[in-house]
């Protein structure tokens, strides 16, 4: 087969260059750019490994299993009402299946969850995802993705893997937010085909589209997105062809299935009132309308700031490919021989790449200014450099070799660009969470003065901080729980006894 003989050893040995690249970042202490996402995921996925994921209903805790630890919210929630009889804390804002996929791997091989396996993981979607940018252009250039290589399909596969986002975001980085990434990808793909080739009353198409929009909204609600966008463009094209309904009941079921399950789960921690009422609160928070009722004015300059952030990541993390359609709309104005030109397949993977993304920007703005919801923005950029190569190639505009030369200076850029953004983060700060761990013992209460409590410093500390604002709130935390003493922590450390406050 010439795909597996030819074409994926080239596509492995391109992602390969991309782990040499990262390989001075991998397995290093966690520390800044969102790395608090790769703490976070692990503090659940170790605590269930050592503890049991069946003794929390398989859901996302985020309290260390001592008895000192319970009843503090680090990270977890806003309402402070995700939280069980014993006095676990979960974390909801996302669907759990972003953790379930490594952990349940992890146990497979006996492997307890830590940074470097879960980075490798992390690697193996990056690789993932490049395989399925390659399908795509060889599904919208009408090529055969399992033949021999195709030029334009390895262009975009390369400027996938090589972004400054991708090459952080999945590496360093892991969270719902980056794991979603390579479903959306794949569930691009599958919806594509499904149109393309009119097979909506294919099983094995409804299988896997089934299958792959069921885990999306499962992981990340970025999949409630896509399947507005697939259910949206189904309706607006059933009148023309019937066969649209297949697609239009099978999105609308999957989808309520699925956030009923999630609402079933997370219900079973505190009832679904209080799952509700997080969410809601959560919704506000991210939105951008926390703040609303401070004033007009006031609102209107929060949401300005927040689209200009929104805006200078994209411009920060995809100038280079800015650069490169400016180039290429200039040749396209001076040169008659090019064209731009969008079939409906094209207009079609625009549709299904940009309308979730930008719909999840809509709605949650104030979520979408942490720069790694740029990342889905990567497939859409990577897919449509690889056509506007193949464009200029067919025109013969620029010769084989400047092309050639181009993408190789293109990478390199990328690369350059990768390394500025991330070349240096200290980690020391978060590290004293080993000192922590080495000088506190399971049964003590451990208080910080320090609001600002980094998921990076609990996941070395293997333990829950509670924030005070005095001696006196310490010691009503543990009278309220029949606890003797505690340890604060952090610049002002002292030991903290619960007798003067029984005296007093």
């Amino acid at each position: 087969m010439p795909f597996i003989k030819w074409t994926f050893p080239l596509l492995f040995g391109i992602f390969l260059l991309s782990v040499l690249v990262r390989l001075p970042q991998l397995n290093r202490p966690l520390s800044k750019h969102h790395e608090f996402c790769t703490a976070l995921s692990l503090r659940v996925m170790q605590i269930w490994y050592d503890n049991g994921i069946e003794k929390y209903n398989f859901n996302p805790v985020m309290t260390f299993n001592n008895p000192a630890d319970k009843y503090i919210n680090n990270n977890a929630n806003t309402t402070d009402e995700m939280i069980d009889k014993d006095g676990n804390y979960y974390y909801v804002s996302h669907p759990p299946f972003a953790y379930y996929f490594p952990f349940f791997i992890f146990k497979l091989l006996h492997i307890r969850p830590d940074v470097l396996p879960l980075q490798i993981f992390n690697l193996c979607l990056h690789f993932i995802s490049g395989l399925f940018v390659y399908f795509i252009v060889c599904l919208l250039s009408l090529n055969r993705g399992r033949s021999m290589p195709y030029r334009s399909a390895i262009v975009a596969y390369s400027i996938y893997i090589f972004l400054p986002a991708t090459l952080w975001f999945q590496g360093n980085v892991y969270m719902s937010d980056m794991a979603v990434q390579v479903l959306f990808i794949i569930g691009v793909y599958i919806a594509l085909k499904m149109i393309i080739r009119e097979r909506f009353y294919s099983l094995k198409y409804i299988f896997f589209y089934i299958v792959c929009l069921a885990l999306m909204i499962y992981t990340s609600w970025l999949g409630i997105f896509f399947a507005f966008g697939v259910f949206v463009y189904s309706l607006l094209h059933v009148r023309a062809n019937k066969a649209f309904r297949v697609l239009i009941w099978t999105t609308v079921i999957t989808a309520a299935l699925m956030l009923r399950l999630v609402a079933y789960q997370y219900s079973q921690i505190n009832g679904l009132l209080a799952y509700f009422d997080e969410m809601l609160n959560r919704y506000i928070v991210r939105s951008g309308l926390e703040g609303a009722d401070q004033g007009l004015f006031h609102f209107m300059f929060s949401y300005l700031l927040l689209i200009k952030t929104l805006l200078f990541n994209y411009i920060l993390h995809y100038i280079i490919v800015y650069l490169i359609i400016a180039l290429f709309i200039w040749f396209a104005l001076s040169r008659k021989k090019l064209k731009i030109v969008f079939s409906d397949n094209g207009y079609r993977f625009i549709w299904l790449a940009v309308l979730p993304v930008a719909l999840l920007h809509i709605v949650f703005l104030n979520y979408s200014v942490q720069d790694f919801t740029v990342l889905y923005a990567s497939l859409f950029f990577s897919v449509v450099l690889g056509i506007l190569y193949d464009k200029i190639k067919k025109s013969g505009a620029i010769s084989l070799r400047k092309m050639q030369m181009g993408l190789f200076i293109v990478i390199l850029l990328m690369t350059a660009q990768y390394e500025w953004m991330n070349y240096k983060y200290d980690a020391e700060p978060f590290l004293t969470g080993k000192d922590i761990k080495n000088i506190t013992t399971k049964d003590e209460v451990l208080f910080s003065y320090d609001p600002s409590i980094q998921p990076q410093l609990i996941f070395y500390a293997q333990r829950n901080i509670k924030y005070i604002k005095s001696r006196d709130e310490a010691f009503a935390f543990l009278k309220s729980r029949n606890i003797r003493d505690g340890e604060i922590v952090g610049e002002r450390a002292e030991k903290i006894s619960m007798a003067p406050a029984l005296a007093h």
